[in-house]
């Protein structure tokens, strides 16, 4: 199969490749350093890289400097990655060239209905568009999803599976050009050689769509580990659109004690005033999966942020 994208990986070892792929729509959170942590740790333990992604697919969406300030923040939270840090507006070539490759194999389509039109398709069935021959640079590029059920084995959560409804056709590129997220987070962690891929349980529904594009591809999907989800005292999800307080990064160290115990692993109070650098040895010697796997709790952190 030619598929350029996935030069990088053939060329390099199996060892382990996690990444932390934040957003530069503002500055990190305390749920944010939650899934930093969480993912640097597991590369750490299993002796691999952590790589930085900055997913600025979004251009209207993205903080002038945000980049910066998130940068600035995992290295004051002693959080340091490997390699050079990456952007999702450096890879479009590899994006296209996937788009293409689908198309040429006749997985993807291209549809000119709104979100509301698409919406009232009946579940599992294509939108009309599937049948019309359309042009590319009139409408957004769409997969042609026939696959079946998909499972996974989530190293905190067990067993999940995704019936062949939890995602139907969906949009690889919006009728404005830009690239949609399933698409790109696909072909970067297939470019970048990610083995596994640590991050919160939000996003878990996302990886029935990034299931069939692995499928689609002939590639083998990652490992997963979804974290649990720091919720503020409203109830609510820590999150850039829910307003979350910004890290305070002159407190690094009780921010990440904070996000220890968001984590399930009890931290000793003389940790709380010690040097990052000790509390991260601390987590690395003794956190493990089994502090949230198959715990309900731990998916309902409540911290007042």
């Amino acid at each position: 199969m030619n598929l350029p994208f996935v030069a990088q990986r053939l060329n390099q070892d199996t060892s382990y490749v996690g990444r932390f792929a934040p957003s530069p729509s503002g500055p990190l959170h305390l749920g944010s350093l939650v899934a930093a942590l969480g993912s640097y740790i597991r590369a750490r333990q299993m002796d691999g890289k952590w790589l930085l992604r900055i997913e600025d697919i979004d251009p209207p969406r993205a903080l002038v400097g945000a980049d910066d300030l998130i940068k600035e923040s995992l290295v004051r939270h002693g959080l340091l990655w490997d390699d050079e840090v990456t952007y999702q507006h450096d890879s479009h070539q590899r994006y296209e060239q996937a788009l293409n490759w689908l198309q040429a194999n006749g997985h993807s389509y291209c549809c000119q209905c709104n979100r509301k039109q698409r919406l009232a398709n009946p579940k599992g069935q294509s939108c009309p568009c599937a049948q019309l021959a359309l042009a590319k640079d009139e409408c957004a590029t769409v997969l042609r999803n026939t696959l079946g059920a998909q499972h996974i084995q989530d190293l905190a959560l067990g067993a999940v599976s995704f019936a062949k409804g939890a995602c139907d056709d969906f949009i690889l590129r919006r009728k404005d050009g830009l690239y949609a997220y399933q698409l790109a987070v696909v072909v970067d962690d297939i470019y970048a050689g990610v083995t596994e891929v640590v991050r919160g349980a939000d996003i878990l529904p996302s990886t029935a769509y990034q299931l069939a594009l692995y499928q689609l591809f002939n590639q083998p999907a990652p490992a997963y580990l979804h974290l649990p989800l720091v919720m503020g005292d409203n109830g609510q999800k820590l999150s850039k659109q829910n307003h979350a307080p910004r890290l305070n990064d002159a407190v690094a160290n009780s921010n990440l004690c904070r996000a220890l115990g968001a984590l399930g692993l009890p931290v000793p109070r003389a940790l709380n005033n010690a040097a990052v650098n000790d509390i991260l040895e601390f987590a690395l010697s003794n956190w493990h999966i089994a502090f949230i796997a198959n715990n309900a709790s731990a998916f309902d952190n409540r911290i007042d942020a």
